[in-house]
């Protein structure tokens, strides 16, 4: 019988290793382990694109395809990688000032310093002014948008636990303030306090969109500016302000007074016009009638003329002739008496309650 000593001297063998036993409890954990490795892959083959999105999908970082929103299928994380771009969603920079909780009722948050900063320009006159603007915009190329600015890290683009895909929530938004601010400072300080706080709003935003989007394109930076518009230009300081709000309101009532002139100008001009067209018109129709009248009457005399050169006695008579018809067709009862009645009494008809006239005497012509 072997000693306690021989015992503790003998070689390992690895018959004596209970393999079934470690077999056993090995087992298990190795099945768990393949199907959350299949369960992980599985899910990291399938993902959905939300409907303002669109995905970009990457295999080992090269761009390999554009899918609509929707459910999609691709390669296991690594290989594939998709980039959620919302290029449907219209999102909007604030400067200024800052929209805490949007509404019927907006209500804005407090102003803070920063917010001061950056709305307090220096204008071309040498005059300081406060200036709020909103700057909206929509990603036009989701490619140029992830990759031609700066690195994914650098803008927000990590990806999600699972290494699924990436969701763009905030993309390029500081070299989309930097632009906005330094073209906003650059028209504010060409121009002038009164062109800045009066008329000049309009045109600032319409100059600055341009800009703005020249810049960007320049930087390839996959954006589209919708719009630009400035939401409260004012003096920085409240006396400066009221002042300023005096001459807006003056300047107001002045344009009101001139658009009353005006409206007062263009209503009584047309009538005036009218009225002077009218007159010309039944001026002109007077000096057609009595030219057309003597030219009718000149006519006539120079007939009768040319008959009475004629033969001026038978003219003479016809003439003599009509005129006593004209006339004595106006005249009431008439008597005549021959000049070679002599000693003859006339008998008047008394009972005529008329007044008789003279009684000519002398022969018919």
């Amino acid at each position: 019988m072997p000693s306690h000593n021989d015992l503790g001297r003998r070689e390992f063998d690895p018959g004596d290793i209970p393999w079934d036993q470690i077999i056993k409890k090995i087992r298990p954990i190795s099945i768990l382990f393949v199907v959350m490795l299949v369960l992980f892959f599985g899910k990291s083959a399938f993902y959905r694109v939300e409907a303002s999105d669109e995905g970009v999908v990457l295999r080992f970082g090269r761009k390999i395809a554009t899918v609509p929103p929707g459910l999609h299928m691709k390669m296991p994380w690594p290989i594939d990688t998709v980039y959620q771009v919302p290029v449907n969603r219209i999102q909007s920079l604030e400067f200024g000032f800052e929209t805490s909780q949007a509404g019927r009722k907006t209500v804005f948050a407090s102003d803070s310093s920063d917010d001061l900063a950056v709305a307090e320009m220096l204008t071309g006159d040498l005059n300081l002014g406060h200036v709020e603007w909103v700057v909206q915009y929509r990603i036009k190329d989701p490619m140029d948008f992830l990759f031609k600015v700066g690195s994914t890290e650098s803008v927000g683009l990590n990806n999600l636990p699972s290494g699924m895909t990436s969701d763009v929530n905030a993309a390029v938004p500081d070299t989309i303030s930097d632009v906005s601010e330094s073209v906003m400072r650059k028209l504010v300080g060409d121009s002038s306090i009164d062109y800045v706080l009066t008329i000049g709003r309009e045109q600032l935003a319409a100059e600055a969109e341009t800009l703005i989007q020249a810049e960007l394109d320049d930087f390839e930076a996959g954006i589209e500016i919708i719009t630009v518009k400035l939401q409260t230009t004012s003096p920085p300081t409240v006396e400066v302000q009221d002042a300023f709000q005096e001459v807006n309101r003056a300047r107001q009532k002045k344009e009101q007074v001139v658009n009353e002139a005006q409206g007062e100008r263009n209503s009584k001009i047309p009538a005036a016009r009218g009225e002077r067209d009218k007159t010309i018109a039944e001026a002109e129709g007077y000096q057609n009638r009595v030219v057309l009248s003597t030219t009718g009457k000149v006519s006539g005399f120079l007939a009768q003329l040319a008959e009475y050169e004629k033969a001026p006695d038978v003219t003479r008579k016809r003439l003599y002739l009509e005129a006593m018809e004209e006339i004595l067709a106006q005249a009431g009862s008439k008597t005549i008496i021959d000049d070679s009645v002599r000693g003859v009494l006339p008998l008047l008809n008394l009972d005529q309650a008329t007044p008789q006239p003279a009684v000519k005497t002398g022969g018919a012509r």
